[in-house]
């Protein structure tokens, strides 16, 4: 039979649960939750009880959520959005903001003109003084995945396929060029040489993406693969590779932008939230003050 309410220990139970099913397993949600494997078990097992649901799968070949357990977990992140959001909402009423919010971007985003990201946040803790805020520096594919969970509220970045469950808000556009560094054969051959020869030099292509073809049809000789732009910009400046990063350098005299006309384009950068969810007050004035930001 299902169960008509849920007391505090049920919840307690469930959020659990959920760490459990976010840490991969029993053993990994150990030392987040501080507690013992033994208790682990207990609670979920006294849990399915309660649910009167088989929630995972747990042996030899690892756990695993069952499909009653993944439907448990999202309605219970779904419960507990709600509950922060309540929370936040009945704290806005007294003139208390929701107290923590967590913020997802791309690396590399302080330096651009276009995005004054210190800027917006400092606008947001004018008017919200009290929000603790959790700033979290990941990949593009890693934030929209983090905003899909609930994990972070709103991401910045730049996302080159659109998920469904996520809106997608443009802010600005970027310019990428292919650089070299002073090093490399090419930085001071001629447009005309570059053009025919480019295709035959290493290039350090973007982990999360596929590029290598992108804005022309020339396919680049991939050689190294990173994961943030520091990273991508330690190899460029090796002088041993080509790269779609980044203007700081090349105003220093470290790289060179090659043949901008054909090697250039336009990146649209974006600020993602989670489809179907209301934000509350912090949200809403975070998404607001980085647009205003952008202008």
């Amino acid at each position: 039979m299902p169960i008509r309410n849920l007391s505090d220990f049920d919840l307690k139970s469930l959020r659990i649960f959920c760490a459990i099913a976010d840490a991969g397993g029993f053993t990994q949600a150990q030392t987040s939750l501080n507690m013992h494997l033994s208790k682990l078990s207990t609670t979920i097992s006294d849990l399915e009880v309660r649910l009167g649901l088989k929630l995972c799968q747990r042996g030899r070949q690892g756990f695993q959520l069952t499909q009653d357990g993944l439907a448990v977990y999202e309605a219970s992140r779904g419960l507990f959005s709600d509950i922060d959001r309540f929370i936040g909402n009945l704290g806005a009423l007294h003139g208390q903001p929701a107290p923590n919010i967590h913020i997802g971007l791309v690396d590399g985003l302080l330096t651009l003109p276009q995005m004054p990201t210190a800027q917006a946040l400092r606008r947001f803790r004018e008017q919200l003084p009290q929000t603790q805020i959790h700033l979290h520096i990941h990949r593009p594919d890693e934030l929209e995945k983090l905003v899909l969970e609930e994990k972070i509220a709103i991401a910045v970045g730049a996302f080159h396929h659109n998920l469904s469950g996520l809106v997608y808000t443009s802010a600005f556009q970027e310019e990428q060029s292919l650089y070299c560094a002073t090093q490399h054969p090419l930085f001071a051959s001629s447009d005309e040489h570059i053009a025919h020869s480019v295709a035959d030099h290493d290039y350090v292509e973007r982990g999360y993406m596929q590029e290598s073809q992108r804005p022309c049809q020339i396919r680049l000789k991939k050689a190294a693969v990173a994961y943030t732009m520091e990273a991508i910009s330690t190899l460029v400046l090796t002088g041993q590779y080509l790269s779609h990063y980044a203007q700081q350098w090349q105003q220093q005299g470290l790289l060179r932008a090659l043949q901008p006309a054909l090697f250039s384009y336009s990146s649209t950068f974006s600020i993602i939230t989670r489809q179907g969810k209301t934000p509350d007050l912090a949200s809403q004035l975070l998404q607001d003050c980085l647009l205003a930001a952008t202008k």
